[in-house]
């Protein structure tokens, strides 16, 4: 009886009932706090609903027929699942910010409990980038060990964690990204950055693994796409530029977006430096006014991000090239 509950699936791959829940619970929240915030505020602007919506939309479909469906039957399909649910998802959520919101719509006792939590020292250790990115990518890689692939594809419940986490840690990784916040309160924008080339390696050596092997190693449902040995191989193979190509595109994307706000919060910065100035004397030392200045404080920075840029593109280099020679004298 126990192992019929964890096999029972009574809608099979063509609804999520699951997803629908946390969608439909969203939407509400987001709705009633819309009304909330409008008064304290003012309007959102329609591009950040927008987005919202767009990105619950996007979790519907990675989690729902067809794709879904086609994912328990084609390695490469549930990879788009995966990218969808891990990055495309959760990042076009994160750049709508709808994290205050969301908070508006709850109960005033939910609002107390995320504000104690939000706190915490867990909470706090949670949004340091190194933890943020090692969720992520571990969603990834655990996911994709072929024992427990099959296993979530054979098993509802395992496969709906499997997803609930890719999900929570892709919108935890993403709101630390584009937190508008400065240090100490939000992440340094250096260390966003640096997560986001992390991210894009981690894609590479796995994608570059599962594309080059000449092994199939993912068993799935019967399928004519399946047809022997071959069709496996190529399945696998486009399953690989799934991990490697659009997910380090996703992560290119939202690299940009992480220079663009840190931008836009040095001109909040620069724009505020009058009061900044006034209510200390040593932050008048922040604002160069002449263009000696600005090189003395700037030099140092710039050097900086251009060897970690440096070693981050020789460090993708390294990786895909380790992994052909070791693929090819391996197998």
């Amino acid at each position: 009886m126990f192992n019929g509950l964890i096999f029972y699936d009574p809608f099979g791959y063509m609804i999520s009932p699951i997803s629908f829940a946390f969608i439909g619970l969203a939407t509400s929240l987001y709705l009633r706090g819309l009304k909330t915030t409008a008064r304290f505020v003012g309007k959102i602007t329609i591009w950040r609903r927008a987005l919202f919506f767009a990105g619950l939309a996007i979790v519907l479909v990675a989690t729902n027929a067809p794709l879904a469906h086609l994912g328990h039957s084609q390695f490469s399909a549930h990879q788009v699942e995966h990218l969808l649910l891990r990055l495309v998802g959760p990042l076009v959520i994160a750049v709508s910010q709808p994290w205050h919101i969301l908070k508006a719509g709850s109960s005033r006792q939910w609002r107390k409990s995320l504000r104690k939590l939000g706190g915490g020292h867990i909470a706090r250790f949670m949004t340091r980038p190194g933890i943020a990115t090692a969720c992520l990518v571990g969603s990834l890689f655990i996911w994709q060990v072929p024992q427990l692939f099959a296993l979530a594809q054979k098993i509802a419940l395992l496969e709906i964690l499997a997803h609930l986490s890719m999900t929570l840690a892709g919108l935890w990784y993403f709101s630390m990204m584009f937190d508008h916040r400065d240090p100490p309160e939000g992440a340094r924008r250096g260390a966003r950055l640096i997560s986001g080339f992390v991210v894009i390696v981690s894609n590479i050596f796995l994608g570059s693994l599962t594309t080059f092997k000449e092994v199939s190693l993912y068993v799935l449902r019967s399928s004519p796409y399946h047809s022997g040995r071959l069709g496996s191989l190529v399945d696998e193979t486009v399953g690989g530029y799934m991990i490697w190509i659009p997910s380090s595109m996703v992560l290119i994307v939202a690299i940009i977006l992480v220079m663009n706000g840190w931008n836009a919060a040095e001109e909040r910065r620069w724009n505020s430096r009058g009061d900044l100035m006034r209510n200390s004397n040593s932050a008048a030392l922040e604002f160069p006014e002449t263009a000696a200045e600005l090189r003395l404080k700037v030099n140092g920075p710039n050097r900086d991000m251009g060897r970690t840029l440096a070693l981050c593109a020789f460090a993708m280099f390294t990786i895909v090239m380790a992994t052909v020679v070791t693929i090819v004298y391996a197998f």
